[in-house]
């Protein structure tokens, strides 16, 4: 009987394959990990922007202010008083965004812009844009707008 074994050839050739089998696999993991993390913030983003949408619309429509002003709390701060004789402010800083109780908390990678606000005659316009690093192009802000005199616009 002739039993030889391996040959040198044939056990680095197995090494070989094994090693690019390896560092495709860990390629893959890496891929694949990027894309859950990218997949996680967006819809972090998106469910914070919902939550921050349905607190300030649920508490500020058009029947419910009665005034508003800007505050001085903080940076960037608008007061409304409510039909109710409550006052609700509407706060942003550079790292949250406070509406009553309601606090969003910016999530890693994530920037508050500057808010834009329009005062105009029949309209208050305000915009708060908020992007994140591993979505340049997309806005994941508010954009609330009361209107003031309704039944005189026609």
């Amino acid at each position: 009987m002739n039993k030889r074994g391996f040959t040198l050839v044939e056990l680095i050739t197995t090494f070989a394959l094994a090693a690019v089998i390896l560092v495709i696999l860990i390629n893959v993991l890496v891929l694949i990990k990027e894309i859950y993390t990218k997949s996680d913030t967006k819809t972090q983003l998106l469910i914070n922007q919902a939550n921050l949408s349905n607190a300030i619309n649920s508490k500020l429509n058009n029947e419910n202010i009665e005034s508003y002003s800007e505050c001085s709390d903080s940076e960037f701060c608008y007061e409304f008083v409510l039909s109710d004789e409550t006052s609700i402010k509407l706060e942003v800083t550079a790292t949250k965004i406070k509406f009553g109780n309601y606090v969003y908390k910016l999530i890693e990678g994530t920037e508050i812009s500057t808010p834009v606000v329009v005062d105009d005659t029949n309209f208050l316009n305000i915009k708060i844009s908020i992007q994140n690093k591993l979505y340049e192009n997309e806005d994941f802000g508010i954009n609330y707008v009361y209107l003031k005199n309704l039944e005189n616009s026609n």
